[in-house]
């Protein structure tokens, strides 16, 4: 199938307005938003730093102070030293933070298995994980 740079542009805006819809469907079912699942699973295999998770969610980080805040009172968060600089905050999820952010993975993969057969599936992750090689080369990202 032939497409064209018009076709492709539309393409990804409709992923794009898709996707968030899906992912703010999913955030609304654990009483979070979309940004707040994002940095949840962020968090889950790495210890960000406040301008880490700013710089991969492409917000200041002083949205991410606030997101964090509401995170650690709910009991899903916790700052941490950096061992490095004790000036810098690490952000790591507590037991909590990691038991929702299973159920949160759980979730959208269930969606997804729901929606979409498994070669698909295989053909999504491979076509999305060369696009955002292609975009973070190119500093599209960040």
């Amino acid at each position: 199938m032939a497409v064209n740079d018009h076709d492709l542009v539309a393409a990804l805006g409709g992923l794009y307005r898709e996707v968030n819809a899906f992912y703010g469907a999913i955030a609304r079912e654990f009483g979070l938003t979309a940004q707040q699942i994002a940095l949840l699973c962020l968090v889950q295999n790495q210890r960000p730093t406040f301008g880490e998770l700013a710089a991969a969610l492409g917000c200041d980080k002083t949205n991410i102070t606030g997101m964090v805040d509401r995170l650690e009172r709910r009991g899903y968060l916790a700052r941490q030293p950096d061992p490095a600089d004790r000036r810098v905050s690490r952000v790591a999820p507590t037991a909590a933070g990691v038991a929702i952010g299973e159920e949160i993975h759980a979730a959208i993969a269930g969606r997804l298995a729901a929606t979409l057969p498994h070669v698909a599936r295989i053909e999504l992750a491979a076509a999305a994980a060369d696009l955002v090689t292609a975009l973070s080369d190119r500093g599209g990202s960040r």
